[in-house]
């Protein structure tokens, strides 16, 4: 069960947020949003809600992707020993009347700044928080057209009970996976007298969620369990048990959600080859694809394109013109993941006349899919998502797009090209905090992806915002989908990853640290003949204790191997010399443009939260002096008073391990650096 009782003390603040983190000493701290309960409440209500996570301990409010939704803190108030100060981790959220249900996404804005979302949701059903209900006698009731907000818990199971009519339908259904739970929801549903009548894990969804829809075939208390399909738990599995009286409807959150069209023809993908035959005409060309995996059918499609014609016999003759198996898709690697099994061919017809398509499954089993042929269309998708440097430990952090006084941050775009769509996508970001600027300014027609740079000054002010990045070509305005990743893997071949399209993109400007390293060349274009040599000097600030050498490379340069030097941790300045001749390991030539960055990887001595550990050095003290004074005038130390110093000493003690310096890697970016090669 959740710890609703959960006393937050400020130890017990620091220690909450430590226990809800996987510790990664290996990079700067980012603050991340890993739990809220409950996570959700019915338009026109209040609840009170808990949040936890890292870095979380000076959290000042919660942003929402809707404006009927607001959060007010709650306070702790004054005692006799302590003055009234904001919980940081508890809020009263409000939903207006008019707020339509759906899941919204909330961030929480730290000393730091934003954290990347996480999936809050409005209903139009009432709802409560569960309580103790792990066994048949202790299940809870769940009324019809209501909502139950819990958590499983490590080898249990919850239990609920719920009272249905003859012959009447209800539709059970547990919101997990889409609200950003590890949980992996088993629903099973059984009869009065404890048969088991249905089971599902995630067969009737577009995820993972478990879904029952039911008709009771005579009046009476049902019992409904429910727990996670390894029995793993705690307050990172999160769910939102619904029982209604009307169909739940299935939300898809993959990037490669695609909507009908008018072309679409039903047809089943199996071991056994099926086709379809069509016609086509020379310089007509034709989209081609399956859509069957993005569906969320177990196939792995193969496409092949043969051309019919008639012997002299009069025979079909067939001859293969073109075949896909998986559709080539932007590269996002394991942290946003853009693959798929599904088929698709740009077909150019050679000549006026008949064509068969042959259609396999290459699994065992037979899958729903649909062919779609159509010309080809001018569209493309857009995802934005925070890129930082990868940890080489398997690891994958929840990120968030952070800048450090005067340093630099990155967003990666990812281009899906509909049907062979290629045209130069120029770049727009709104919401962009004064002072602040980014390159490249284009996607070219050729590329299925760009690292953007946002750049800072020292000068540039604090600023928290939400980013919305706009492609435009010649025919069409495309808003970037924001990407985020629903919880920390800490080994990706042990842990189940997803990432998955968000509502926000949230940025930050954080003056509460400075960038540890700044990487500044003396010049951003660069033109040059084959032959000649290219010099980048560049200037280093630091802000931070350097330990060991400095390694500067480029970062997407033309090279198969980037080049690299080692820099003392004392000097200031450098220069990459790169000499310019077309080989195999520099793909060069005339009237060319590269673009690429300066990476400078280092180990830097870094303490986190200094002022944190100076405010429970007074909050102490100021205990103390209190406990002095009471003292000199003869008065009574209460056990209440002894209760909060230990608490404040518990705290300091805390803070202070937390302070000690620690070694990090880190990585700094420069700016955008452009060159051209002449003619």
């Amino acid at each position: 069960m959740f710890p609703l009782s959960f006393a937050f003390s400020p130890s017990n603040i620091l220690a909450f947020t430590v226990l809800c983190s996987h510790v990664l000493l290996a990079q700067l701290p980012n603050p991340d949003l890993k739990t809220i309960f409950p996570q959700g409440l019915q338009a026109g209500t209040s609840t009170e809600i808990t949040i936890g996570g890292s870095e979380l301990e000076e959290t000042t409010t919660l942003h929402f992707s809707h404006p009927g939704l607001t959060a007010e803190s709650i306070q702790h108030s004054a005692t006799d020993y302590s003055p009234a100060r904001p919980n940081p981790l508890r809020y009263r959220i409000t939903a207006t009347p008019e707020t339509p249900a759906g899941i919204y996404e909330v961030s929480a804005q730290t000393r730091l700044g934003l954290t990347a979302p996480r999936a809050f949701v409005v209903s139009h059903l009432p709802e409560k928080n569960h309580g103790t209900n792990h066994s048949p006698e202790t299940a809870e009731i769940l009324p019809l057209d209501s909502i139950i907000n819990g958590h499983t818990d490590n080898t249990a199971i919850d239990h609920y009970k719920i009272n249905l009519a003859h012959g009447q339908i209800v539709h059970l259904h547990c919101q997990a996976q889409v609200i950003d739970s590890r949980l992996d929801s088993t629903l099973v549903l059984l009869s009065p007298d404890g048969r088991e009548l249905a089971r599902d894990n995630d067969h009737t969804t577009h995820n993972r969620d478990a879904s029952i829809t039911f008709k009771a075939p005579t009046a009476g208390t049902y019992l409904i369990k429910i727990h996670d399909v390894t029995f793993s738990g705690g307050v990172e599995h999160p769910y939102r048990l619904i029982a209604a009286t009307t169909a739940v409807p299935d939300i898809d959150t993959s990037f490669l959600r695609t909507k009908d069209h008018p072309t679409d023809t039903a047809v089943t993908l199996s071991k056994s080859p099926s086709y379809h035959s069509f016609s086509a005409k020379k310089d007509h060309p034709l989209w081609i694809e399956l859509l069957s995996a993005r569906l969320h059918h177990p196939s792995d499609s193969l496409l092949i394109v043969e051309q019919v014609t008639t012997d002299q016999n009069g025979n079909s003759q067939y001859k293969e013109i073109a075949s896909n198996d998986d559709f080539i898709l932007p590269n996002g690697g394991r942290y946003c993941p853009l693959r798929t099994s599904d088929s698709a061919i740009k077909f150019n017809p050679p000549a006026d006349g008949q064509y068969r398509l042959t259609l396999l499954n290459q699994f065992s089993k037979p899958a729903s899919a649909k062919l779609r042929i159509r010309p080809p269309a001018s569209g493309y998708k857009l995802i934005a998502t925070p890129w930082h440097l990868h940890q080489k430990d398997k690891s994958l952090p929840r990120q968030t797009t952070i800048i450090r006084q005067g340093g630099t941050a990155r967003i990666r775009i990812f281009v899906i090209r509909d049907s062979g769509f290629d045209e130069t996508i120029n770049l727009s970001i709104d919401g962009l905090p004064p002072g602040l600027d980014f390159h490249p300014k284009s996607i070219p027609p050729n590329k299925t992806s760009a690292t953007l740079i946002l750049t800072s000054q020292p000068s540039t002010a604090p600023a928290h915002s939400f980013l919305t990045i706009k492609g435009t070509t010649n025919e069409k305005i495309i808003t970037a989908l924001p990407a985020t990743s629903s919880w920390h893997v800490g080994n990706w071949d042990a842990e189940r990853h997803l990432t998955r399209i968000a509502q926000l993109l949230p940025l930050s400007i954080t003056h509460a640290e400075k960038a540890p390293l700044v990487l500044s060349p003396a010049s951003n274009s660069f033109a040059h003949k084959i032959g000649e040599t290219l010099e980048i000097p560049f200037k280093l600030t630091k802000n931070a204790e350097i330990k060991g050498e400095i390694t500067v490379t480029l970062v997407n340069s033309p090279h198969s191997k980037p080049p690299q030097i080692k820099i003392k941790p004392d000097a200031t300045e450098g220069k990459i010399t790169i000499p310019l001749n077309a080989s195999n390991e520099l793909k060069i030539a005339p009237n060319q443009a590269h673009q690429f960055t300066l990476q400078a990887n280092f180990t830097l001595k870094h303490q986190n939260n200094l002022p944190a550990l100076e405010n429970a050095k007074a909050d102490l003290k100021r205990l103390e002096d209190l406990e002095k004074s009471l003292k000199a005038e003869s008065k009574p130390i209460l056990p209440a008073f002894n209760t909060v110093k230990k608490k404040a000493a518990d705290f300091l003690r805390q803070q202070s391990e937390r302070s000690k310096p620690r070694d990090l890697t880190h990585s700094a970016y420069s700016s955008l650096l452009t060159l051209t090669i002449a003619p």
